[in-house]
């Protein structure tokens, strides 16, 4: 089998998505899906979908197929489809959601009562929730906007403009650690916390003052902390690390998990950028473990950086759990 390339949760639709495990589960479909492009380069750098034989109208699994997608598409398409069943959002192939829209989805469901409470306008509320899209993107989406709607239980979303932080957190009961993320991604894919039997927050950006809001038992779980690897992302755990410091508590980063996947610090959208004016672009050392010292050096030397989505939060977690770092 060929190599696979990194998916794009922003490209494939519920369509795709829904056509993809009809493959799996009746070995062929009839969606009109072959002009998506991971459709298309499945099709043809692929051994593992074809067309059928005399109506090329229709896909079929070839082999390995099976094993493809229970890898990488299995897990989540059942929570996907069950969260859609539970808010009572019929889960057909004509819904034009994004997998993105759904993670987003089932991250507003997990938060719903803190959103609820602290509701602002359409534009900023579509800003800071559907970052990836933009202030204009409910507006303009009328099946994402009406599923927000359902999950929240409003009709419309109020006038007013609020500069609110949003305590966005994926919950689990008497959990073994909590994870502070930089970035909502982990938390669109909250099967993780269910896994790992961990809690997740949101801490990113300015968002960081979230962290005086964890309550004191809370505190007595071990802490990690989930991030870019880049300057701005080192920068906002000195700034969480400083901050917990001050209620007595270590907060440890998760070094990621070898093969790097390394990107250019002028990569598309990434504007944070080393400092070489100073030693270690000017971060504490002492925050840091030898070996994610080492890998800060090789980054700032080589001026790269790397993306906290790149990392598979399970194998990360486990490897910094057993102080392998």
């Amino acid at each position: 089998m060929k190599f696979l390339k990194k998916l794009n949760s922003k490209d494939l639709t519920w369509s795709v998505l829904k056509a993809l495990h009809d493959l799996y589960e009746k070995k062929k479909t009839g969606a009109k899906i072959q002009e998506n492009d991971f459709i298309r380069y499945l099709m043809m750098q692929t051994d593992l979908i074809a067309q059928k034989k005399g109506n090329n109208k229709i896909l079929i699994a070839q082999d390995g197929y099976e094993e493809y997608y229970e890898d990488h598409f299995y897990a989540a398409y059942k929570y996907y489809y069950d969260f859609l069943n539970l808010m009572n959002i019929r889960p057909d192939g004509g819904k034009n959601f994004t997998e993105e829209d759904i993670r987003t989805l089932i991250l507003i469901y997990e938060s719903r009562n803190e959103l609820k409470d602290k509701l602002s306008n359409i534009e900023d509320f579509s800003a800071k929730i559907f970052d990836y899209a933009g202030s204009k993107y409910l507006k303009h989406k009328d099946s994402v906007r009406n599923a927000v709607l359902k999950i929240l239980e409003i009709e419309e979303f109020p006038q007013s403009n609020k500069d609110l932080q949003y305590r966005l957190v994926v919950d689990y009961i008497n959990p073994k650690a909590i994870i502070l993320c930089e970035n909502k991604s982990f938390l669109k894919q909250p099967w993780n916390a269910n896994e790992l039997e961990v809690k997740l927050w949101y801490v990113g950006g300015n968002n960081i003052s979230i962290v005086d809001d964890i309550d004191e038992m809370e505190l007595i779980y071990p802490i990690y902390y989930s991030c870019d690897w880049d300057f701005d992302g080192l920068k906002i755990y000195q700034r969480i690390s400083n901050k917990l410091k001050k209620r007595g508590v270590d907060v440890k980063i998760l070094v990621p998990t070898t093969p790097h996947l390394y990107l250019p610090t002028n990569s598309f959208k990434h504007y944070s950028r080393w400092d070489y004016k100073l030693d270690f672009s000017g971060l504490d050392r002492k925050l840091f473990s030898s070996n994610a010292q080492e890998l800060i050096t090789k980054l700032v030397k080589d001026d790269l950086w790397i993306e906290e989505e790149s990392n598979v939060l399970k194998e990360m977690y486990f490897h910094n759990l057993n102080d392998i770092c």
